[in-house]
């Protein structure tokens, strides 16, 4: 790759909620800058980041794709996601790489569930953002109530610096607030030509007005024009765009554009707002992680001379080779030399080093801060780990990934698909991290969990269709949770002769609940000497994994913290095999003897319904165990908002058509762990 100055590169991502028009977006982004010369639609099915087979079969996007174009002299490193919340994870892995973000809306639907959930992912990553409201063309669309709604809901100052000129099938353009214009794009080139013109009379009143209050929200928000305002002194276009850049980067505003990507309205000055508004590297603070050798807190500056540094954020298993994309944070990188893989303390040789563009890969020979690339052939590498200078290690903090909710059973056709289905489940593993696999205990079935039905679904088909995986997969189940309602005690014995050596050990645990955390929690609060201190991890360890291999009941234990109280054990054999058995006793014991509660999962539903429809579809919520939450109308729809349990909805997507005419949507996205009901939980049966 040429060496470019790292103040004109832009790593940044497309989010929203699904089918808001991420994907059409990007398409004119690529054409615009003549990256592609034709225009991919996602309802043909010939959208060029929408590379899958099943993604074009769907018409949405499943797995995030990356690209590199240029548009005003800056490079542009984009990453476009997908809106489905079963693939959230691949927003959230984009997001821990990326500078920027651009955030979508559907200008008709508004704020929708997904759309809350990137934005707040956006902020656990703090990303600086832009808003593009798109569909400006439909009937019903509004863009000042969308406006509002980033305002209301997100909890974000938006500070609109295009707005519509027109609504509806009457959208003539955009009329740019910072330089006033009006934007006309030519429809015979699909949009590639644009006019910037005088605004017209009929809009010269509305221009001032909305300027006006960009001016002052600005002055509202950022230091340096609130002192031009007050003083009363003329503010010019340049003024505008300095406050506007350092309000985004600071996170204090976020600008709003609006358009109508499939018509070709309004992307161009997106991509503008990207180059001017959006950070390069250089604005963000120097990459943090911890120095492996001493344990304490390291830096890595984005600068080509620092020691070379890389975060794998994603691993993709094609059916014939893998490709690691990796986010470059510092240093300067050249096919063929050896980095360190800092998880596993293994060397890799980055013999090939690919600058992706959807499904193909350029092959470059060097790389380096700013960089987002992909690497072929790396032996050991899985999404979180960091690569790195042999001499000046570094590790970066993994991502986390959220619970899986939905299971399915897998069992393989034929002896000779049993091979080849475990090979298959170990790379699609590394692929898809919010992909688990366990062995049913009682069945010796594979069960793999996931982020919901779709999830599940697709990764079936590939299984089938991709690599050829002879095998019958069950019926979707609910993935349930196991925890102790109140603390317990539990103690463990092991006594066995295993041929001329004793082994016993004995081990003491306490278990106490914790709401309010998610992962299990286990420490040692052993007296200095009870036990070996190499010892200690590996009971701590057969502790966690106990937990991860299901309760009384046999699912998973969460929400809760447990505590290594005492130890004893003959110093005669291998203690450590006592030691481990004992720690599994110990934790049957509490499991026995405690209340365990079954927890099943809980998600948030929104429902959009024209208001005919409403009586039906809350009677049947109600009979699926439906809080409802809120009921109100968003332009000409009911929107419900509220929660329900998984377990209720399965099959839902054909009752709601049924029910509306095939006229209302529906979303659903985890929200929580709760206790199930008495009268459910007695159907399950104790594995203890």
């Amino acid at each position: 790759m040429a060496t470019r100055p790292l103040d004109r590169v832009r790593n940044l991502g497309i989010i929203a909620h699904i089918d808001a028009g991420k994907t059409t977006t990007t398409e004119r982004f690529l054409y615009y800058s003549g990256k592609s010369h034709r225009i991919g639609e996602v309802h043909d099915g010939q959208a060029v980041m929408d590379f899958r087979d099943d993604e074009r079969e769907r018409g949405i996007t499943i797995s995030s794709a990356a690209t590199t174009f240029y548009w005003n002299d800056c490079e542009l490193n984009l990453i476009d996601t997908p809106g489905h919340v079963d693939f959230t994870a691949e927003v959230e892995r984009s997001l821990r790489v990326l500078d920027g973000a651009v955030v979508i809306f559907d200008g008709v639907e508004g704020v929708e569930p997904q759309s809350e959930t990137v934005w707040h992912q956006a902020d656990r990553y703090e990303v600086p953002r832009l808003c593009f409201v798109n569909k400006l063309d439909r009937l019903g669309a509004d863009y000042f109530r969308c406006v509002g709604q980033i305002r209301d809901v997100l909890g974000m100052v938006p500070v609109p610096i295009v707005v519509p000129a027109g609504q509806g099938e009457d959208l003539e353009g955009v009329l740019d607030l910072v330089a006033p214009a009006l934007i006309v794009f030519d429809r015979e080139s699909l949009g590639e030509r644009y006019e910037r013109r005088p605004v017209p009379a009929e809009h010269r009143r509305f221009v001032d007005e909305h300027r006006r209050r960009l001016i002052e929200e600005l002055a509202n928000q950022v230091e340096s024009l609130a002192a031009l305002y007050l003083e009363d002194r003329p503010i010019g276009e340049e003024d505008l765009r300095r406050a506007l850049r350092e309000g985004t980067l600071a996170r204090s505003i976020t600008p709003v554009l609006a358009g109508a990507a499939l018509r070709n309205i309004g992307v161009q000055p997106v991509l503008d707002a990207v180059c001017r508004y959006l950070p390069s590297p250089l604005d963000a603070p120097p990459e943090r992680g911890v120095d492996p050798s001493t344990g304490g807190t390291a830096e890595r500056p984005p600068r080509p001379d620092a020691p070379f540094s890389a975060y794998v954020f994603k691993v993709v298993a094609g059916s014939a080779t893998e490709l690691c994309y990796a986010r470059i944070y510092s240093g300067r990188l050249e096919a063929g030399m050896t980095a360190k893989n800092v998880r596993t303390g293994e060397r890799e040789r980055l013999r090939r080093i690919l600058r992706v563009h959807a499904q193909q890969g350029a092959p470059v020979e060097t790389a380096e801060a700013g960089d987002i690339v992909a690497f072929a052939g790396l032996k050991n590498c899985a999404t979180g780990d960091t690569l790195a200078d042999e001499r000046h290690p570094i590790l970066y903090e993994p991502i986390r990934f959220p619970d899986t909710v939905v299971s399915v059973s897998v069992e393989p056709k034929t002896t000779a698909d049993r091979d080849k289905l475990a090979e298959v489940l170990r790379r699609i593993l590394r692929e898809d991290p919010t992909l688990h696999h366990a062995v049913d205990e009682d069945t010796g079935q594979t069960i793999l969990s996931g982020m919901g039905e779709l999830h599940l679904d697709i990764v079936k088909n590939r299984m089938i269709r991709e690599f050829h995986v002879g095998a019958n997969f069950g019926k979707p189940r609910v993935s349930y949770r196991e925890a102790f309602a109140e603390p317990v005690s539990g103690r463990g014995e092991f006594d066995r002769l295993l041929g001329s050596q004793h082994l016993h050990a004995e081990i003491e645990i306490g278990v106490e609940p914790q709401p309010d955390r998610r992962k299990v929690e286990v420490v040692s609060r052993l007296r200095e000497g009870e036990l070996p201190g190499s010892a200690v991890p590996g009971v701590l360890e057969s502790l966690a994994s106990g937990a991860e291999g299901g309760g009384l009941y046999g699912f998973p234990l969460i929400r809760i913290r447990i505590v290594l109280l005492g130890a004893r054990y003959a110093e005669t054999g291998s203690a450590e095999i006592a030691l481990n058995a004992a720690a599994a006793a110990a934790l049957r014991d509490a499991l026995r003897r405690g209340k365990v509660v079954i927890l099943e999962p809980i998600m948030r539903l929104e429902i959009r319904t024209p208001e005919e429809y409403l009586g039906a579809i809350m009677k049947n919520l109600h009979g699926r165990r439906a809080l409802v939450e809120d009921t109100r109308f968003v332009g000409s729809v009911i929107v419900v908002r509220g929660s329900v349990p998984l377990a209720e909805m399965f099959g839902y997507s054909t009752t709601l058509r049924s029910l509306s005419q095939g006229r209302a949507v529906f979303s659903l996205e985890p929200l929580d762990y709760r206790p199930v009901p008495d009268t459910l939980a007695a159907t399950f049966s104790r594995r203890l």
